[in-house]
C-alpha cells in the first residue's frame, strides 16, 4: 500500500489566514452552509460523523438498529445517493450500490463536519464535487505541536474502546482505535399486531481502525485503513412464533489512500487530487432461524480517482476548468454477475463574479460513464448539467438564491444484481430551487431558506407479481416543499446551535394509487428540531443537546406510522493538570425508545467513562 500525502499550499506572499476566512465567507455567503467545528464539535456526545450530522437542518440519518448498525444520510428528502461525501475535498465512493457508511468514519481527528446544499462554491472545487444535490465535507484536524495522548473508554452493553494517537510538529499524525461492544440492549416494540419486549441479539461489533496524515506546505496526505466483524441482528418480528427475523454477519475491510497538491503563483492556481481505495465486504445469513436469506457472499471493491483543476482569479472575476477521471470495479461470488469495472469521467467549467456585494456563480457540469463487462451492459450515459448561485449582502444581511440540476447514474447493483437488476433504467434527477436570507454579527448568526426540490425517474425496487419477485424500475415523481432555519449564538463562554425544519415531501408518481398520491413520502417528517448549548471555560468543557422528530410513515396506510421522538444527550469533561482529562457522557438521559428505520430499534440510556493522559509539546 503506497503511503500518502493531500491538501493546502498558500504562496509566500498570500496570507493564509486571510485567504482562508475570505473563501469560509464567499462560501457561507452564496450557498447554504451548516457547520460543527473545534471545540464544539468535540463537545458533543458522539463518536461517529453520523451521530454529528443529525443536528442540521434538513438532515434525516437512517440508521438500521444495533451499535454497529448501517447509518447513512438523506438531506431534503433528495435520497441517499444524492448526497456526496468529502474527506478532505475528495469523494468516498462505492459503485456497487452508491451508498456510504457514516458509521465507519471517526470524529476523534476532525477539525470540521460541513453540509452543503447544491454545491460549495470555491475555484479549486474539482469536477466531482459539483456532481451532487448535496454535499458532505470532512476535514482533517492539523497537528499543532509534537504531542502523544491515549485513552481508554468503558460504557453501557459491555462497550469499550481504546486509542492512542501521536503527533509531529505540525507535519504528521498517527492514529489508532479499538473498539468492542456486546450490543445487548433492551427493546420494546408496540403495535397494533404486537407487544414485544426482548433483548437486542446478534448486534455486537468490534472494529479496528488506523489512519494517519501529512501535511506540508504544498502537500497534504491521508492513509485509512478500517476492519470490523458485526453482527446483523435483522428487524423485530415477533407474532405467532419466537422467531426473530432474518439475521446476518458482516466482515468489513476497507482502506484508501489519498494524496492532494495546492500551488498558486500570481493569479493562477492549480490543484491536483489522488485517490485509491479497496473495499472487502463478507456478508453471511447461513442461519437456521433465518426463514427467507440463505446467502454466503464476498464483494471487492476497487476505486482509482484523479482529478485537476486550474483557475484564474482577476479582481472581480474567476474562471475554473476541472477534469477528472474515475475507475471503479466490483468482484462478487453472486450467481449470475461477472467481473464489472466502470469509467466514469466529469469536466467542470464554472465562473464567479464579486462586486459591490454582488456575488454570482454558474457553472455546467459534463458526465460521461461506461460499463465494462463480459456479460452485457447498459448502454453509455452522457449528460450536461448546470447550476447557478446569486447572492447580494447589504449591511449585516445576505439574500441568496440557487438553482442547481443534477443526476445519480443507477448503480452496479441497480443495473446487473441477479434477477432485480434492470439494464434500461435511466439516471435519477433533481432539480432544487432555493432561496435564503442570512443575518450575520459577531456573536449571532441566522441562516433561513425555502426550498422546493423534485426528483424524477426515481429509482425504485417493486414488485414484480409473485412474493420475492422484484425489479428495479424508474417509478417515481417526488416533490418537495420545505424550510430550513438555523441560529448561532454565542455568550463569553456559552454557544448555543439551533436548527429546525419543514418538509411537505409527496409522492405524485401514479395518480391512480389512491394510497400514495400526493401522500406524505415514507421516512419523511414533517417537522424536526434540535439544540447544542457548549460551555467552555478553564478546563471545563459540558453540551447538552436536543432532537425532536414528528411522526413518519412507514407504508402508505394511515395507520402505519412511527410515533415522534425526543432524544437529549450529555457531556462533561475536565482536564486537570493539562494533561489528564475525565470525561462523562450519557446519551438518551430519559431512555426513549424510539426508531429511525421501521423495526430496528436503537438503544436507549447509555453511558460512557473515559479516561485521557496527554502529554504536549514533547521536545524532541
Amino acid at each position: 500500500m503506497i503511503a500518502f500525502l493531500a491538501l493546502q499550499i498558500i504562496p509566500p506572499q498570500v496570507d493564509t489566514i486571510a485567504t482562508s476566512s475570505v473563501t469560509a465567507r464567499r462560501n457561507e455567503v452564496i450557498v447554504p452552509r451548516q457547520t460543527l467545528s473545534g471545540a464544539e464539535l468535540q463537545s458533543l456526545s458522539t463518536s461517529t460523523v453520523a451521530d454529528a450530522l443529525k443536528f442540521f437542518s434538513g438532515v434525516q440519518i437512517k440508521d438500521y438498529g444495533g451499535l454497529g448498525g448501517q447509518k447513512t444520510i438523506n438531506v431534503r428528502s433528495l435520497g441517499t445517493q444524492h448526497t456526496g461525501v468529502y474527506i478532505d475535498g475528495i469523494r468516498i465512493t462505492n459503485c456497487q450500490n452508491g451508498t456510504v457508511d457514516l458509521g465507519k468514519y471517526s470524529l476523534a481527528n476532525m477539525e470540521s463536519v460541513e453540509l452543503y446544499n447544491a454545491n460549495k462554491v470555491s475555484p479549486q472545487m474539482t469536477a466531482s464535487e459539483y456532481a451532487s444535490a448535496a454535499t458532505v465535507y470532512f476535514t482533517t484536524r492539523r497537528p499543532a505541536a509534537t504531542a502523544l495522548r491515549a485513552l481508554v473508554s468503558q460504557g453501557s452493553f459491555k462497550t469499550n474502546r481504546a486509542q492512542i494517537h501521536a503527533s509531529y510538529k505540525t507535519r504528521f499524525f498517527a492514529d489508532f482505535e479499538g473498539y468492542h461492544s456486546c450490543g445487548d440492549y433492551p427493546f420494546e416494540y408496540h403495535s397494533a399486531y404486537e407487544d414485544t419486549v426482548g433483548v437486542r441479539k446478534n448486534s455486537d461489533i468490534t472494529f479496528y481502525r488506523a489512519e494517519c496524515g501529512y501535511f506540508d506546505d504544498h502537500l497534504t496526505g491521508h492513509l485509512y485503513l478500517y476492519s470490523s466483524e458485526r453482527g446483523l441482528p435483522g428487524g423485530i418480528v415477533r407474532r405467532l412464533s419466537d422467531k426473530f427475523g432474518d439475521i446476518g454477519r458482516e466482515r468489513d475491510f476497507n482502506t484508501f489512500a489519498q494524496m492532494t497538491y495546492r500551488n498558486n503563483w500570481g493569479r493562477h492556481s492549480f490543484k491536483y487530487n489522488t485517490r485509491y481505495a479497496y473495499d472487502l465486504l463478507h456478508a453471511d445469513a447461513r442461519f437456521l432461524e433465518n426463514q427467507f436469506v440463505h446467502y454466503d457472499n464476498t464483494y471487492k471493491q476497487q476505486d482509482f480517482y484523479n482529478g485537476a483543476v486550474y483557475s484564474w482569479s482577476g479582481r472581480r472575476f474567476c474562471v475554473s476548468v476541472s477534469p477528472d477521471l474515475r475507475l471503479s470495479d466490483l468482484r462478487c461470488d453472486v450467481t449470475g454477475m461477472s467481473y464489472l469495472w466502470r469509467s466514469d469521467f466529469k469536466s467542470v467549467a464554472s465562473a464567479t463574479y464579486d462586486y459591490a456585494g454582488v456575488k454570482c456563480s454558474a457553472s455546467v457540469l459534463y458526465t460521461n460513464i461506461k460499463d465494462h463487462s463480459k456479460m452485457a451492459t447498459a448502454g453509455r450515459l452522457t449528460r450536461w448539467t448546470p447550476s447557478a448561485h446569486f447572492s447580494y449582502t447589504f449591511r449585516d444581511f445576505t439574500v441568496r438564491a440557487f438553482y442547481k440540476t443534477i443526476f445519480r447514474a443507477p448503480t452496479l447493483n441497480d443495473l446487473y444484481y441477479t434477477q432485480v437488476g434492470r439494464r434500461d433504467l435511466k439516471p435519477e434527477y433533481t432539480r432544487q430551487y432555493d432561496l435564503g436570507l442570512t443575518y450575520n454579527k459577531s456573536f449571532l448568526k441566522i441562516q433561513l431558506d425555502v426550498y422546493h426540490n423534485d426528483v424524477t425517474d426515481k429509482i425504485v425496487c417493486i414488485p414484480q407479481g409473485a412474493s420475492y419477485n422484484w425489479r428495479m424500475m424508474n417509478y417515481g415523481y417526488v416533490v418537495t416543499n420545505g424550510a430550513d432555519l438555523s441560529a448561532r449564538a454565542s455568550y463569553k463562554d456559552f454557544s448555543l446551535f439551533l436548527t429546525g425544519t419543514y418538509q411537505d415531501v409527496r409522492d405524485m408518481s401514479d395518480p391512480d394509487d389512491e394510497y400514495s398520491w400526493k401522500h406524505q413520502f415514507l421516512y419523511s417528517p414533517k417537522f424536526s428540531a434540535s439544540a447544542i448549548l457548549s460551555y467552555n471555560h478553564k478546563g471545563w468543557i459540558a453540551s447538552l443537546s436536543h432532537m425532536f422528530c414528528s411522526s413518519r410513515y412507514w407504508t402508505y396506510v394511515e395507520e402505519d406510522q412511527m410515533p415522534a421522538y425526543n432524544c437529549t444527550d450529555a457531556k462533561v469533561q475536565y482536564t486537570f493538570k493539562n494533561n489528564i482529562t475525565i470525561v462523562l457522557e450519557c446519551n438518551d438521559i430519559f431512555d426513549v425508545r424510539y426508531e429511525l428505520v421501521q423495526r430496528w430499534p436503537l438503544p436507549g440510556r447509555r453511558f460512557a467513562l473515559t479516561l485521557m493522559y496527554e502529554l504536549n509539546n514533547i521536545k524532541l
